[in-house]
């Protein structure tokens, strides 16, 4: 059988012995596995390797066995990393354990790596031990792994303990272990831990060296602790341990993402006296930080004095000066820029075209980005899935969306096939203008030509199908996510549970919330303020307080918006003493109202008729600062009072004459307004006009006028008149 599908190996420059007939015609597969493997430990080890690397791991172990005393520590060791390969580490480490012959480091060290990698660290160690009871000692190389996954998976306080433990089993540590565990220290953030760490090598029998201080200084750097930067710069001066040219590098760039560029030049006249000379990648970081600060004189100075440094501007320094000259929008000094690049012989890339791109598109000159794709091919630049997926944005934007489908379809015949982002884009486009036939049929397109579409792409067509109303395909696209291979996110759910929620279809949102939360996606404020808006519009307030109470997170629970949507619906339904109530609930919860609170709840006063309760409750909340003081603007009341006066009377004659009423009238905030007002004059209905005027005078914080009309609605028209004239 091992014979048929897989010839034992011959060594190199041997002759082959001839074989008697007899015994090749009647020796079985099992036979011939022997007799190769008897043949030499190398030829058994290469078998054993070749059956694993098949996935044939049973038959390489049998091959092992039947070798007997003829296997030597290197079949041993080519049948360990064999399990190890297949995922088998039980297998792997009886075998290693159960070696007959002495075994290495190297028999030991595929379980190691094997058990690390599936973040395993404790068994690691254990292993570790076993080596020891077996005589044989660990290398460097298993420190390193174990450390490196510790790090990995369990936080820099697990890989200093797995530190600690590797120096207390008396394992040879070097610098190098200790440098890993003081970047992944610094890396969480835990400078503090990391100096700490830094003053104990010398107890794990390390020195500390330029790799471990330059590690150091920048957590320092990424903790904004510019002070201890100088003093461990100075430290390393003092060690015998000068800064190099990274260690530079590392500063000068946080330092200039601080816009700290006062120090910078303080930086640089410090590399000379360290024998440092920056190079074209500092200028270059240096130019980077100054124009994202939109200095770009100095910039554009600093670009100008490389060559007195004796360095040559390099293509990278020129596009981030013409990136940063495009982004303010100053394109004759750009166009200069590229002049220079020519007279200095810098050939432009396809960065520096990609820019002049994306800024013809976002200032809607698509068509001299036609010219400039042409020109990128006389310069030997091919347009990249970055030029195009740029000017089909731009063409978007334009609202050109059949000429962005087209050169969409047309990068493939150009050599450039699109990505998930260049369909994103069109269907975005496709959605904007109304066409969902179109982007249906692009979004399959998109699947067979093999680029599976992200969160990003599902999420925008399931926003435009919520928007049109359209909550049943949104659901649909929902569960097509999963057959694509993409799980829907946070904003996937919240889109469809707030439009199941304006489709009056709550229940259905509540069982969309239950199945995020157990797919361990937590909801945030969005969704339960959608969710709590949807119960409200019901009238199922119970409902909404018991969602809150299970709420766990506080931040949410604490805040204003969540409760703010569910007052705001009760008002708008006329249910301000429910919304009273509920603001009670709100208060009791922790939740410190705002001015919108308050605002709904004045209003919602107003609206019911409790015009006084709102006035008194408007002016202790602006005597306290709690509301702002324009809301006590008092102007125009007289204007409006004499609006009420002569609509009371019936003169509307008069009253489209009196210039008071006419200002009033045009400040109303639209036409329809302006129409509905006249209409209910001319039809003289008291009640319908009375609080009409109420909610137009209540937003522009005419409380007076709102008491007066509120009032007027529900007395007669002798009273009215009386209330009008006082």
């Amino acid at each position: 059988m091992l014979t048929s599908s897989l010839p034992p190996p011959t060594v190199p420059g041997s002759k082959p012995r001839p074989a008697a007939a007899t015994s090749v015609s009647t020796a079985s597969a099992a036979d011939a596995a022997v007799a190769g493997a008897r043949s030499g430990s190398g030829r058994l080890s290469a078998l054993i390797r070749s059956l694993c690397a098949a996935g044939r791991t049973a038959e390489a172990a049998r091959a092992l066995a039947d070798a007997g005393d003829a296997a030597g520590v290197v079949a041993y060791n080519a049948m360990v990393a064999g399990y190890c390969r297949a995922g088998q580490l039980a297998a792997a480490r009886r075998l290693a354990a159960a070696v007959p012959v002495p075994p290495n480091a190297y028999t030991f060290f595929p379980v190691v790596r094997g058990l690390c990698a599936r973040g395993r660290i404790a068994d690691a160690l254990e292993v570790l031990d076993e080596m020891s009871f077996k005589g044989c000692a660990p290398i460097p190389p298993m420190y390193h792994v174990i450390l490196e996954a510790a790090c990995r998976s369990g936080g820099f306080r697990s890989s200093v303990r797995v530190l600690e433990a590797l120096h207390a089993k008396g394992c040879t540590l070097d610098t190098g272990n200790c440098n890993l565990v003081l970047n992944a220290i610094c890396e969480q953030g835990c400078v503090d831990e990391a100096v700490g760490l830094l003053r104990m090598l010398s107890f794990f029998g390390c020195e500390a060296d330029i790799v471990s201080y330059n590690a150091v200084l920048k957590g320092l750097c990424m903790a904004k602790r510019w002070a201890d930067v100088e003093e461990l710069m100075d430290e390393m001066v003092r060690v015998d341990c000068p800064p190099n040219i990274v260690t530079f590098n590392t500063l000068i760039g946080y330092l200039c993402r601080n816009g700290l560029f006062e120090r910078v030049h303080e930086v640089l006249a410090q590399m000379s006296e360290h024998g440092c000379t920056p190079d074209i990648r500092m200028y270059a970081t240096i130019i980077d930080g100054i124009c994202k600060e939109g200095h770009l004189e100095v910039a554009n100075e600093i670009l100008n004095r490389m060559p007195s440094y004796g360095l040559k501007p390099n293509v990278v320094c020129y596009n981030t000066v013409l990136k940063g000259l495009c982004s303010a929008e100053r394109w004759k000094e750009a166009e200069e820029l590229l002049s220079e690049m020519f007279q200095k012989d810098c050939p432009l890339d396809d960065v520096t075209f990609n820019i002049l791109v994306d800024f013809f598109c976002q200032n809607g000159l698509v068509d001299r980005v036609i010219e400039l794709l042409e020109q990128m091919l006389s310069h030997g630049c091919m347009p990249d899935v970055i030029t195009y997926t740029t000017l089909i944005n731009g063409f978007c934007k334009e609202g050109l969306i059949d000429e962005a489908v087209m050169l969409l379809k047309s990068m493939s015949s150009c050599g450039c096939k699109p990505n998930t982002v260049s369909y994103t884009i069109v269907l975005k486009g496709l959605c904007s203008a109304g066409r969902w036939v179109d982007a249906e049929e692009l979004m399959s397109q998109m699947i067979q030509q093999g680029c599976p579409p992200n969160p990003v792409t599902f999420n925008t067509l399931i926003n435009f199908l919520c928007k049109k109303g359209l909550v049943e395909q949104a659901i649909e696209l929902l569960k097509q996510m999963l057959v694509n291979g993409c799980s829907p996110d946070l904003i996937s759910y919240s889109t469809v549970i707030d439009g199941l929620g304006k489709a009056g279809k709550t229940e259905e949102a509540l069982e969309l919330l239950n199945v995020m939360v157990n797919k361990g996606i937590s909801p945030n404020t969005i969704i339960y303020s959608s969710i709590a808006c949807a119960l409200s519009r019901e009238g199922r307030v119970n409902k909404v307080i018991q969602m809150f109470d299970n709420i766990e997170d506080t931040t949410i629970r604490s805040n204003a918006v969540l409760y703010n949507a569910v007052i705001s619906s009760l008002c708008k339904r006329w249910e301000t003493d429910r919304a009273i109530d509920f603001f009670a609930y709100m208060v009791s919860n922790g939740c410190m109202p705002n001015e919108s609170t308050y605002t709904m709840l004045i209003k919602g006063l107003a609206s019911e008729g409790l015009v006084k309760e709102a006035q008194q409750l408007l002016s202790e909340l602006c005597s306290r600062g709690a509301l702002r003081k324009h809301l006590m603007r008092h102007f125009g009341i007289l204007s409006c009072s004499l609006l009420l006066w002569h609509t009371i009377k019936g003169q509307v004659s008069l009253l489209l004459l009196c210039p008071s009423f006419m200002l009033v009238v045009l400040a109303m905030p639209s036409s329809i307004s302006r129409y509905q007002l006249c209409f209910l004059l001319g039809r003289g209905e008291k009640r319908f006009l009375a609080h009409f005027l109420s909610s137009w005078f209540w937003t522009s914080g005419l409380m007076e006028v709102v008491a007066a009309t509120q009032q007027f609605a529900m007395c007669s028209t002798y009273q009215g008149i009386r209330l009008a004239c006082k």
